[in-house]
């Protein structure tokens, strides 16, 4: 009887001693996994900013070639206007 209780006892001790540690380990494993997926979400991301910085600098480039053709023509066209003006005044 002595040996059935001393053996029920260390079943009972030992499986809520392997629950504790085990939750324990479980934890610190979700822990590093989170820490896992948390770095390769930065590495994407910083990839994704990479990318879209360097397709903002091309975008700034073109906005300022086309800037300049604006300018370009603008000053064109306004010579334009005062050739059309000089024109109608010697017309008249």
């Amino acid at each position: 009887m002595n040996d059935t209780l001393f053996t029920l006892a260390a079943s009972v001790i030992t499986g809520v001693s392997t629950f504790f540690i085990g939750r324990q380990r479980a934890r610190k494993e979700i822990e590093t996994m989170t820490l896992v997926n948390v770095e390769k979400s930065l590495t994407i991301y910083q990839t994704i900013i990479q990318d879209l910085k360097e397709q903002v600098e091309e975008l700034l480039v073109k906005v300022n070639s086309l800037e300049d053709k604006v300018d370009e023509l603008k000053k064109e066209n306004h010579e334009l206007k005062q050739m059309l003006r000089q024109r109608n005044k010697e017309n008249k």
